[in-house]
């Protein structure tokens, strides 16, 4: 028994690749989402977009990535102070 991806459990909140890719937006298209289901993994770039749309953490998405390093970069804190 194989555990379900988050890509898997996104398409399966959308029900079809092609519902998935338009609710994401900004360029991500049916082929890409069938390609992250291949992979079992969204692609770095586009994760975060995926997250916000689905609901699903990043860590899911893509478990290459170390989010917690991307979280907390200094330009990143700097951007959260401002924006606070």
């Amino acid at each position: 028994m194989t555990k379900e991806t988050g890509i898997q459990k996104a398409v399966t909140k959308f029900e079809t690749p092609s519902k998935l890719a338009e609710a994401v937006g900004n360029g991500v298209l049916r082929q890409h989402v069938e390609h992250w289901l291949k992979s079992g993994r969204v692609s770095a770039e586009k994760a975060p977009d995926v997250a916000a749309a689905t609901g699903i953490p990043v860590e899911e998405l893509n478990d290459k990535v170390n989010w917690s390093l991307v979280r907390f970069t200094p330009k990143r804190q700097k951007a959260v102070k401002a924006a606070a």
